[in-house]
């Protein structure tokens, strides 16, 4: 099956049963857990749709700077749902919002105050006090602290825990990540403005390049049902009601990936 039928496919089973499996935050022990996984269910979405159009679009440039960023919100997630399975405890959402959240509403204080400063202006407020209001689990750590806490969703320390927690996932004979993992590194440069993206940009011309981009977008189907699937999967362990939906993602994906297979 070709990746845009399975995504239509995929589609349809969204659409019936996302609205009904992530309305539970008043009768779950894992609400922070689950605000990130429909989070991650949205996002992924999100971008895979957009890196659909960049196909279309023939604009491998936009592609490559999109892919490295689904890859780099896929790892978040995976990490995050490791976690649940694992410690079936709201721990891992919780620091995930907690954490990551204060760091990034530290930063953006911090580049806000430095563009007021560049333009002849004294920014005032109490950026600490804002924060902790924000995130209070957050208010006892030094920014040393919070910088290490929030450290833990960052993509290598990720593929530590995954060597050292479940190295199964890394295996030779279960590849999906060892094929993420080398594209996130390389595509880096296409986030960040790299100079890799100027000697790329001279083979955009070639067919080469828009397969390329094809290939990556079945990856990017991939991801994106899996996340969903792998929420759903995690949230029916507690709401049984909603066991038959990963199968059914499954039965899509592997409609998919089955075509490889027998190649």
């Amino acid at each position: 099956m070709h990746y845009r039928d399975a995504d239509n496919a995929y589609f349809e089973i969204v659409e019936a049963e996302m609205p009904g499996l992530f309305t539970k935050p008043g009768i779950t022990n894992f609400p922070e857990t689950y605000r990130a996984f429909l989070g991650f269910c949205a996002k992924t979405n999100s971008l895979k749709t957009a890196l659909f159009d960049m196909v279309d679009s023939n604009n491998p440039y936009a592609f490559n700077a999109l892919f490295r960023c689904l890859c780099e919100h896929y790892l978040k997630f995976l990490y995050i749902f490791v976690r649940f399975t694992k410690e079936k405890t709201d721990a891992a959402g919780t620091e995930y919002f907690s954490f990551c959240g204060a760091v990034e509403a530290r930063d953006y204080a911090s580049a806000i105050k430095m563009a007021e400063a560049l333009l002849g202006n004294d920014l005032v407020g109490n950026v600490d006090s804002a924060i902790a209001q924000l995130y209070p689990a957050a208010t006892d750590l030094s920014h040393r602290e919070l910088e290490a806490a929030s450290n833990q969703f960052r993509y290598r320390a990720i593929l530590r825990f995954f060597q050292s927690e479940v190295p199964a996932m890394i295996a030779a004979e279960r590849p999906f990540l060892a094929t993420i993992v080398p594209q996130y590194a390389l595509l880096s440069s296409f986030v960040h403005g790299g100079p890799y993206t100027d000697m790329e940009l001279y083979s955009y011309a070639e067919p080469k390049a828009l397969a390329e981009c094809e290939e990556r977008a079945e990856i990017a189907f991939l991801m994106a049902s899996s996340v969903f699937m792998m929420s759903a999967a995690a949230v029916s362990r507690e709401h049984r009601q909603h066991a038959a939906i990963a199968g059914r993602v499954k039965a899509v994906i592997d409609r998919v990936t089955q075509v490889h297979d027998k190649t």
